[in-house]
């Protein structure tokens, strides 16, 4: 007997804690599961096939075996920063066919098979309702500025979702989304200036006729403004303003040989490789946001953009608590990025 923790129905997500159970009253057997995967890149209709198999050997008639972290792997990841929102990626359709073997002759005792199970990077969201999602594990309060700009990534079933706007209590802009096929992840970005947004303000996110809401809150402008976009685990892009001071180090390790000349020793420098940095700070941000700099140094990948426009590609380093303000609930962070180049030039 195989048992799936998914269904043809709902939608599965492959970072989720989820095994697939076998079990057999028939002695020395063992399983064959085959797994195909139907992804898609970004932005993109064309059909990709992968083919996983795997053989699952029994411990007492018995076991289980995640699939879902290994099919993560073959989801395509966004590689730079694109000033693109809207629909971005459709389900991949995953089937499986899980046989039940025997050992001495080879002989098939079973086969059972669950087809297009729709699967989504990430875990399981903690805002999920009737398949509709806010691809986000940080559902509190997070901190914007008049300068600012929020990304809401959003999981919608087929049919058509009214999206909405609203600052302070009052609706500012409704949209309605028509959602077809396995077209099901979408991204919206929003601008503070474009709704006039001042320090105080409350913008809310809502998907009408749902739960699903999502609350920015409009801090004052600092000297510096600098918006680092990252990728987080469902792959799609967030965003984290710092208004803190910044800087742009050099690094530089050598590999050195020593020797002897005349009985005197010498250091002689072989390589010398530079490492180039950004060391920024965050700015006070809410207790809430913890959660967004926890995801940008979990997964790493992170573009410093301007004007919408990629200008540097990095990976977090280092991130350390500088300033709190345990009152109201505020901190800051130095955050640590070593910068990737396109080039040695």
């Amino acid at each position: 007997m195989v048992n799936f923790p998914y269904n043809s129905t709902d939608f599965a997500f492959t970072l989720e804690d989820s095994f697939i159970s076998f079990t057999t009253e028939t002695a020395d057997t063992y399983f064959d599961l085959k797994v195909t995967i139907i992804s898609f890149d970004f932005f993109s209709a064309v059909e990709k096939e992968k083919v996983l198999e795997y053989k699952i050997p029994l411990l007492n008639q018995a076991q289980t075996f995640n699939i879902g972290r290994k099919i993560h792997r073959y989801l395509t990841n966004l590689t730079a920063y694109t000033n693109a929102f809207g629909f971005m990626y459709k389900t991949a359709k995953v089937t499986f066919e899980a046989t039940e073997i025997n050992i001495a002759d080879e002989n098939i005792v079973s086969t059972v098979t669950l087809e297009d199970v729709q699967f989504i990077a990430g875990k399981t969201p903690k805002l999920l309702e009737n398949n509709i999602a806010l691809l986000s594990n940080n559902t509190n309060y997070e901190r914007v500025t008049e300068n600012g700009l929020f990304i809401v990534n959003l999981l919608l079933p087929i049919g058509d979702h009214v999206l909405k706007v609203f600052k302070n209590g009052l609706e500012q802009t409704t949209s309605t989304l028509s959602v077809a096929g396995n077209n099901n992840v979408f991204s919206k970005k929003i601008n503070v200036k474009d709704f006039n947004g001042t320090k105080g303000d409350v913008f809310q996110f809502a998907i009408a006729n749902t739960s699903i809401k999502k609350h920015f809150v409009v801090f004052p402008n600092n000297v510096t403004s600098k918006q680092l976009v990252f990728i987080d685990e469902f792959k799609l892009f967030r965003v984290l303003e710092c208004t803190g001071h910044y800087s742009f180090p050099d690094e530089y390790d050598q590999i050195t040989h020593t020797y002897y000349r005349n009985l005197v020793e010498v250091l002689e420098i072989i390589e010398t490789t530079e490492t180039n940095k950004l060391k920024i700070n965050t700015g006070w941000v809410l207790k809430t946001d913890t959660e967004t700099l926890s995801t940008i140094s979990k997964f790493k990948r992170v573009f410093l953009i301007e004007n919408d426009e990629q200008i540097l590609d990095m990976v977090i380093k280092a991130k350390k608590l500088t300033k709190e303000d345990t009152e109201a609930e505020l901190y800051e962070y130095d955050l640590e990025f070593q910068i990737n180049h396109n080039s040695n030039a």
